[in-house]
């Protein structure tokens, strides 16, 4: 994870995955050095916490680790989140989190904030149903999903294991989509 210090009015990207080589990471990781305004947040640091469940929570309380994420997640303006699609919806991994995070401090955690959703897959989809639930459930927390972004066929798009975007078109679509956060670009 690599943040900054005064983070109001920056974005916060993460992947919804808990795969170690990740593609949606690495789209994620792609996306963030397209500005300096973008941190990167690997979720995969609070992979441990227990699945959501309301036993468990009056029971033990919301984890420490859930209630630190939630706390750094209010000090930025935006978000980027990048979801693999597994059968169509985000992976149990990014809905545990969502779950917790939801019970938090209050179901609108992403209040106010503006969401830019990703997706990356091998296939010629590239996460586009997901992305489509995904944008659907969002503003039920707060946040307003000002654009998406779906990569398919993602391994064609690497050179010398690096993420590249080869399609002109796609690399335009992204570049807008995150310009949707009002923020500068470098074009990677």
């Amino acid at each position: 994870m690599y943040l900054r210090q005064n983070t109001m009015n920056k974005t916060i990207a993460f992947a919804g995955s808990n795969a170690k080589k990740s593609i949606n990471q690495q789209l994620t990781t792609y996306v963030a050095n397209l500005s300096n305004e973008i941190d990167f947040l690997d979720l995969r640091d609070y992979a441990d916490v227990p699945m959501y469940n309301f036993d468990d929570e009056q029971s033990s309380g919301i984890p420490a680790k859930i209630q630190a994420l939630y706390t750094l997640l209010q000090s930025y303006k935006n978000v980027i989140m990048a979801s693999p699609e597994h059968n169509g919806m985000p992976p149990s991994f990014l809905k545990n989190i969502l779950d917790w995070l939801s019970r938090a401090e209050g179901e609108k955690f992403l209040q106010g904030k503006k969401v830019v959703l990703l997706s990356t897959s091998p296939g010629g989809y590239g996460g586009a149903n997901n992305l489509n639930n995904l944008k659907n459930i969002i503003p039920y927390w707060g946040a307003e999903v000002v654009a998406t972004f779906s990569l398919p066929k993602f391994y064609e798009n690497i050179e010398e294991g690096q993420l590249i975007i080869k399609n002109a078109n796609k690399k335009q679509e992204l570049m807008t989509a995150i310009s949707a956060l009002e923020f500068s670009t470098t074009e990677v």
